[in-house]
């Protein structure tokens, strides 16, 4: 049966100031004018919205907390909390005394989003995850090696591989608080088509794009009625 899990990178803008280190000029162009009307197309409080409505719902549900901004908030059953590194800087980019500042496992947690999903660079592939595994994480979500600033990145559906001992759950689509409804249809469709895999669907978001909770409730209902009809099994990360 397929499980399905529900990560949100916790950030707030923090990205905004900080860019992409893959970025073309045109990019960095593009990320200058977003930056400037961040504040009209996206939501500084959408974790709460976000937040508030996963609780409503007893949804299970990964959040993946920037250090520097965010804290675990309450112990509940459904909810897991996990790390997206402590100021979000791309960990295969950085030294390892670098690493080790931000993936310091503060809140003592399981499981790990790493920004940018850069985890993994062929030049030293097993680095960033002994790093990791000395932190006392154990899961993480992973998208695909890197090659510097290039990278090999991609969707997919399938059961977690381990790397230097760590659960890599692959990452198998993202939507966003801002999607049209066609997209959200898309993504509806996308599971689906993916519901005879023996693998887990990691789907992920990010808070600072709810400004309301039209997607999140879409997918939750849409989910909902799949386990109940025994169509799948929704898990949070560390149990994948």
């Amino acid at each position: 049966m397929l499980k399905f899990c529900l990560t949100v990178d916790c950030e707030k803008l923090i990205s905004f100031k900080q860019g992409n280190p893959r970025w073309s000029f045109y990019n960095r162009f593009k990320g200058r004018i977003n930056s400037m009307i961040k504040h009209i197309r996206y939501n500084e409080q959408g974790f709460k919205i976000f937040y508030e409505e996963i609780k409503k719902q007893k949804f299970p549900c990964t959040f993946m907390l920037t250090g520097k901004l965010f804290n675990p908030v309450e112990k509940l059953s459904f909810i897991e909390w996990g790390y997206h590194s402590y100021n979000h800087l791309p960990l295969t980019l950085l030294s390892d005394e670098k690493i080790r500042r931000e993936v310091n496992n503060i809140f003592q947690v399981n499981s790990m989003t790493p920004p940018l999903w850069m985890v993994e660079d062929v030049k030293n592939p097993k680095r960033v995850f002994e790093i990791l595994k000395e932190n006392g994480y154990k899961n993480i979500v992973y998208k695909g090696k890197d090659d510097g600033i290039k990278c090999m990145h991609y969707f997919d559906v399938k059961s977690p591989e381990i790397r230097s001992g760590i659960k890599c759950v692959h990452l198998s689509n993202c939507f966003e608080g801002n999607f049209s409804n066609h997209k959200i249809k898309l993504i509806k469709r996308d599971i689906l088509k993916n519901l005879d895999k023996e693998g887990v669907y990691v789907l992920s978001t990010h808070d600072f794009t709810h400004k309301n909770t039209k997607n999140l409730k879409s997918i939750i209902f849409f989910v909902k009625e799949l386990e109940k009809e025994g169509k799948l099994k929704i898990i949070n990360l560390k149990d994948a």
